[in-house]
């Protein structure tokens, strides 16, 4: 796969294009060292996919790829975001993949300058996994679910009547799909839903301000010992793996570890799923979203297990189709769906005025956001 390097920094260029030239898989066919010669190279040498830094000068990397998007269309290069690991970085980051980005990768100048192996392992891994899907997308550019996977779904519906918690892995290219599936959530959702995106801290935290200015409902960051069982959205910090712990009765807090065995990707999709099985049980929906690998679907089948239900982000509507196929292909999904869809059937999740009117209700939930 053909590859372009931008970065404002010559030493940087080096650094990322020796990273990258690493491996057999990929050739680096130019370097970029601002956004106007972004935007020149990516016309000129039409690479597969593209390092972008986002603070530079002359134009900055959001401008590049709101151009490279409309000027690049016919090969609609695949673009990693190089961002800085700071609030302002983050946010830009996220906006970026809100106009086409499909991942980014935190850039720290003083580790990356010294080849740190971890920087490079994470930023190979996103090249392969982003580049692997668009060369799939652009060989089967109508591709959708194949046949058997969709009828054998057809008719499972997702019984909203005994939902007490929702649960969410996402990983590459998630954070718009986040947006867009929380985007009609009603301002008095009286559940808790509880989300797992691989994403470093600094990240999570711009992510979870972004869902709290764009949503009806609540979002916030669950930071060891913040409750979790109140309605809402709680977005898993970042760079750690979130262990959902009852206390007081129902009562749920954040517990967060440095480590768990065998996972690769923090906060760890599996171990929140397997642990909202057990708190939960037959009343927990799952929602497995794009990103690469396959954390997930071990936690999915305890879910499956434990009676509850899942839905399974569509391939075509995916930048990674990793994670969701793990799980559609271990036939866990209830639903296989793009994200308008989950966005219009999470707008069935229980509200406290749904729980009031029901029978035998006597709970008194209140809205925490005004709409």
């Amino acid at each position: 796969m053909r590859v372009l390097v931008v970065d404002d920094s010559a030493f940087m260029r080096k650094i990322i294009s020796e990273m990258v030239a690493s491996d057999s898989a990929f050739e680096v066919v130019g370097t970029a060292r601002d956004g106007n010669d972004a935007v020149e190279k990516a016309i000129e040498l039409k690479p597969d996919l593209i390092t972008l830094d986002i603070e530079m000068p002359n134009k900055d990397g959001l401008t590049a790829l709101r151009e490279i998007n409309a000027k690049c269309r016919a090969f609609k290069p695949a673009v990693l975001m190089c961002s800085s690991l700071t609030i302002a970085g983050s946010q830009e980051a996220l906006k970026a993949m809100r106009i086409g980005a499909c991942d980014v990768i935190g850039k720290d100048p003083s580790t990356v300058g010294k080849k740190d192996a971890g920087f490079k392992k994470e930023l190979l891994e996103k090249l392969h996994a982003i580049g692997g899907h668009r060369k799939y997308i652009h060989a089967n550019p109508s591709k959708k679910v194949s046949d058997n996977q969709a009828d054998a779904h057809v008719g499972t519906k997702i019984d909203f009547s005994r939902i007490d918690a929702v649960v969410v892995g996402s990983s590459t290219g998630g954070p718009p799909v986040l947006e867009e599936i929380f985007s009609k959530l009603a301002s008095n959702l009286s559940i808790p839903i509880i989300v797992a995106q691989h994403m470093p801290e600094q990240f999570t935290k711009s992510l979870a301000t972004r869902l709290d200015q764009h949503c009806a409902c609540d979002a916030a960051l669950a930071t060891h010992g913040a409750i979790i069982s109140t309605p809402g959205i709680h977005i898993a910090q970042g760079g750690s793996h979130i262990k959902p712990t009852r206390i007081a009765g129902k009562k749920i807090v954040t517990r967060l570890v440095d480590s768990v065995p065998g996972a690769i990707y923090r906060p760890s999709v599996d171990l929140l799923f397997e642990i909202a099985a057990d708190l939960f049980g037959k009343n927990l929906l799952a929602v497995q979203l794009t990103g690469m690998g396959s954390d997930g679907a071990k936690g999915a089948a305890a879910i499956k297990k434990a009676g509850g239900q899942i839905i399974a982000q569509s391939a075509s509507s995916c930048v990674v189709y990793g994670m969701p196929k793990a799980v559609i292909d271990a036939n866990l999904a209830d639903q296989i769906l793009d994200p308008k869809e989950i966005r219009d059937l999470l707008t069935k999740l229980p509200t406290s005025l749904s729980i009031q009117n029901s029978p035998g209700n006597t709970g008194n939930s209140q809205s925490r956001k005004s709409a």
